[in-house]
């Protein structure tokens, strides 16, 4: 029998490109702006290859039947 992890990242919508990723963790600055960091597998010559970049929340939109509940939430430091 195949046993699945507890918890799978939920997918987001890229606001500018429709592209669909998974959305791993939310991060809040100190100036109080969210920002997600998603990854996705591209494929750009033979081999696979998992991309992960931090975006700004604006550009990222839920996609619906999606649980975003266990999604991660990090608070950065203050810089002093």
């Amino acid at each position: 029998m195949v046993r699945y992890p507890e918890f799978i990242a939920p997918a987001v919508r890229i606001r500018r490109t429709g592209q669909i990723v998974l959305l791993l963790e939310w991060e809040r600055n100190d100036r109080g702006l969210w920002r997600g960091h998603v990854a996705w597998l591209s494929r750009p010559q033979v081999a696979w290859r998992g991309v992960d970049v931090w975006m700004p929340a604006e550009d990222l939109e839920r996609i619906e039947g999606q649980d975003y509940r266990r999604v991660p939430k990090r608070i950065e430091e203050p810089p002093f």
